[in-house]
């Protein structure tokens, strides 16, 4: 096959497999973000005693879905590397439909948690698929551009999720769990619509579980130095989460409406810079954006809680967001840049993984110190972290040893 048809079928199948993740966000959005803390409680008005759905049981559910989907990871990073992308896919993404098809039928409690725990599950391969297969198949001077279009695609697909359910939640669960079912088969059909010499063509790479197992582990011992940062940047900026909306609204004023805006103008900036600070990143190399992007996260993070100014709170977010567009593209374009192509899949996995763990512990940690010292000190001590970040990388992208070639 000449490289023109080559480039042309690649074209082809990025945007189908951009359009396979952002369709499986857009459910996770819709229904794990909107529908499942909204509708949940009115499941069991008709429902028989034995589903008793508490604020608790709801934030258990989605707990559930993150907590299989982080856990789940690892393997299935190893199925794309053993088996492709294509095979991986076609594999689990029934297994999701199948545990979001729970939320339908069930009246029991605890079928709805094996449910979210099974699209969780289905859905753990999706993101090392993905980014795996188009990162292999980018040119070297293109990776960062290629993996802020799979970003820009997650938060598109999330974000409308969560803004068409509750645009329509009038429309009734029922109703609404069913279209997000069809919705849902699309990243299936998507799926069997990618080319096996896409899919396939790293999966043969490593001869044998036991050669890919000791590879992986080699590779995460190579790449030990980036551990500590994967799970400190995540952990930063979710220990924000439970007492964002409580301190905008004590100290700034902003009702729930103005506070939804708020995020949005923060979401949009990051998807509208995202992209072109990718092929920049290209460009110009990963230090210059990591550094100034976690320099700028972590001054904002200082001067909206030690300098609270009612008129500067949309420009501080809008420097938010230029700050996680310089962030997003740079530390997954230097993933890439570091991973071999045999493992790539595995080793993604790993890093998404430890990013889980941080967003899962930050909440806790945050809303502890909070309780424990006030909200500035959550704020003081995400903000510290992402200095540590800033001078982490000037430091290390500074040395020789990260030259200007990936590794295959």
């Amino acid at each position: 096959m000449g490289d023109d048809l080559k480039e042309a079928y690649f074209r082809r199948f990025y945007w189908i497999l951009l359009s396979l993740i952002g369709s499986v966000e857009f459910v996770r959005g819709a229904m794990f973000i909107a529908l499942v803390p909204i509708y949940i409680p009115h499941l069991a008005l008709g429902a028989t005693h034995r589903l008793r759905i508490t604020v608790f049981l709801s934030g258990a559910i989605i707990s559930a879905m993150y907590g299989a989907d982080t856990i789940a990871k690892p393997f299935a990073g190893w199925l794309v590397d053993f088996l492709g992308a294509r095979r991986t896919l076609l594999l689990s993404l029934p297994w999701a439909l199948l545990g979001l098809s729970a939320f339908l039928w069930s009246r029991s409690w605890v079928v709805l948690l094996l449910g979210a725990i099974l699209f969780g599950l289905g859905c753990a391969p999706v993101w090392p698929a993905v980014v795996s297969t188009l990162v292999e198949h980018s040119p070297s001077d293109e990776q960062a551009g290629t993996l802020s279009s799979i970003f820009v695609a997650w938060l598109l697909g999330m974000g409308s999720g969560f803004v068409l359910i509750n645009l329509l939640f009038h429309l009734g669960p029922r109703f609404l769990i069913t279209v997000l079912l069809g919705i849902f088969c699309i990243p299936v059909l998507l799926a069997l619509n990618t080319r096996k010499w896409i899919s396939m063509k790293h999966a043969n790479v490593v001869s044998g579980p036991r050669r890919h197992l000791i590879q992986t582990i080699r590779e995460v011992w190579n790449l030990r130095v980036l551990l500590p940062g994967a799970f400190a940047q995540t952990l930063a900026i979710s220990m924000l989460v439970p007492l964002l909306f409580p301190f905008i609204k004590g100290v700034y004023g902003l009702d729930q409406t103005a506070y939804g805006f708020l995020i949005l103008v923060v979401g949009a900036i990051t998807i509208a810079l995202m992209v072109p600070v990718g092929k920049l990143v290209d460009r110009l190399g990963y230090r210059l954006f990591l550094v100034t992007g976690f320099f700028l996260a972590g001054a904002l993070l200082l001067a909206i809680s030690r300098y609270p100014r009612p008129l500067l709170i949309y420009p501080y977010s809008i420097l938010l967001g230029i700050s996680y567009a310089f962030i997003l593209p740079s530390w997954n374009g230097l993933l890439a840049h570091l991973m071999p192509s045999s493992v790539r899949g595995s080793l993604y996995s790993i890093f998404m993984s430890i990013d889980g763990l941080g967003m899962a512990l930050g909440p806790v940690i945050g809303g502890k110190l909070g309780d424990t010292y006030g909200f500035h000190s959550t704020f003081g001590v995400s903000a510290t972290i992402l200095f540590a970040m800033a001078f982490f990388y000037m430091l290390l992208l500074g040395r020789r040893t990260i030259d200007n070639t990936s590794r295959q």
